[in-house]
């Protein structure tokens, strides 16, 4: 296994020099300015176990290994990239790692701090926690509840200063446990319905609710129906949610919101439905995805479905965007990589035999994206290793050995674009 630095052996640093380059020193008021040239830190789970690990890229080591209560079954990252939250969903938990590296406001500038990675007290604790979505500085967690013993549903809004501070920052009690999805959008929250009587445990609606001092208070319920309501996503004007027959986009236009169907496209084949939604806020359109590997784009604004061509007859292991929207990388299931154009007509850019073994059974690799450089990093957990791809030339980078079976992973660190 990759030396892991004695206890969490990453000393606390702080690198001074002026922010944006310069000599450093202080600002006239005995404040250092500070600026931390830095490629962040990649958290991973290990499979099976009961662990985690921070794994530093700009040493290119592992520097920690932090015991979780249980098995992570996934990881997320915090609003502002600094936490990582480690989904324990069958044991009813969510544990926060602070992966180290931050900026903090200072009058006109940023003050970037880099110290050791370390695994926080306070923890979730509402039951089944299931769906996570982060928009701008707010992210939204969905505990599904359960039937019995009967739980309802909860939706929880976090945001890095409330994480800091060992709080949610708002959270919503639905009356119907369910399989749902909250999508936050500044003072206002997507979420799901689930009628009284229903038999299925997926929603079949969306409502909206306002957030007050109080907390939320229900706006509306939207007439269109989604029936069997899995998968959602938004970018910064419309909210698109999978249902059996199509999907249901909700439109903001400021405090305004409407919403409609789009019917399921002919080329779905018969039994598929979308259930998979992909979003970015740089994007107009969004991905969707039908199992095991049919792969469309939804276009709002035209009402429109169309298919995606990236791999004939393959299934679809991981995905996802880049920091910027500018490509879509799909894994498929003998391991090759498909990173495809997502501003150029989702032409392929490039195929890469990027794990050499695939698995048979979960878990599969997974994939995290850097907000610091234009890199993707795939867990390859037959061969125990991460690996780099270049987003740049579009080929595989580093291979770095773990010595532990990876799952989950996500990038933490400071996104370039916001310093």
């Amino acid at each position: 296994m990759a030396r892991i630095a004695s206890g969490i052996a990453l000393t606390a640093s702080l690198l001074l020099a002026a922010c944006g380059g310069g000599g450093g020193g202080a600002d006239g008021h005995g404040h250092h300015e500070s600026h931390i040239d830095t490629a962040g830190r990649i958290v991973m789970a290990e499979a099976g176990q009961p662990k985690a690990y921070v794994f530093d890229l700009d040493s290119g080591s592992t520097i920690a290994g932090l015991d979780l209560l249980h098995p992570a079954t996934a990881l997320y990252a915090s609003p502002g990239k600094r936490y990582a939250l480690a989904f324990q969903r069958l044991n009813d938990s969510v544990q926060i790692i602070d992966g180290g590296i931050w900026q903090e406001p200072h009058d006109d500038h940023f003050d970037d701090y880099k110290e050791a990675p370390q695994l926080r007290q306070w923890r979730l604790t509402e039951r089944r926690p299931t769906h996570y979505q982060a928009h701008g500085a707010q992210a939204a967690l969905f505990n599904d509840g359960s039937g019995d013993p009967l739980v309802p549903a909860s939706v929880q809004v976090l945001t890095d200063a409330s994480i800091g501070a060992s709080k949610v920052e708002q959270q919503l009690a639905l009356p119907m446990p369910m399989h749902g999805a909250a999508e936050p959008l500044g003072n206002y929250l997507l979420t799901t319905y689930r009628a009284p009587d229903a038999a299925s445990t997926l929603p079949s609606q969306v409502e909206l609710y306002r957030r007050t001092a109080a907390g939320y208070e229900f706006v509306r319920r939207f007439d269109p129906s989604c029936p069997g309501l899995h998968g959602s996503a938004s970018n910064e004007r419309h909210s698109v949610f999978g249902c059996t027959d199509g999907v249901l986009v909700v439109t903001r236009t400021g405090d305004a919101f409407d919403a409609e169907k789009i019917a399921n496209p002919a080329a779905l084949p018969d039994g598929a439905r979308i259930g998979t939604v992909a979003g970015h806020a740089d994007r107009d359109t969004f991905v969707a995805i039908a199992s095991p590997g049919h792969l469309f784009e939804i276009d709002p604004k035209a009402k429109t479905i169309s298919p995606i061509e990236w791999a004939q007859g393959r299934t679809r292991r991981a995905h996802g965007f880049d920091a910027h929207g500018e490509n879509f990388l799909v894994l498929d299931d003998t391991g090759t990589l498909h990173i495809l154009d997502a501003e150029g007509g989702w032409n392929k850019r490039a195929s890469l035999a990027a794990i050499q073994t695939m698995p048979a059974e979960s878990p599969f690799p997974a994939i995290a994206f850097s907000r610091a450089a234009d890199k993707a990093f795939l867990s390859d957990p037959v061969g125990k290793a991460l690996v780099e791809i270049d987003l740049k030339t579009a080929a595989v980078g580093k291979r770095h050995a773990l010595g532990i079976t990876p799952s989950a992973l996500v990038w933490v660190g400071i996104p370039r674009h916001e310093h």
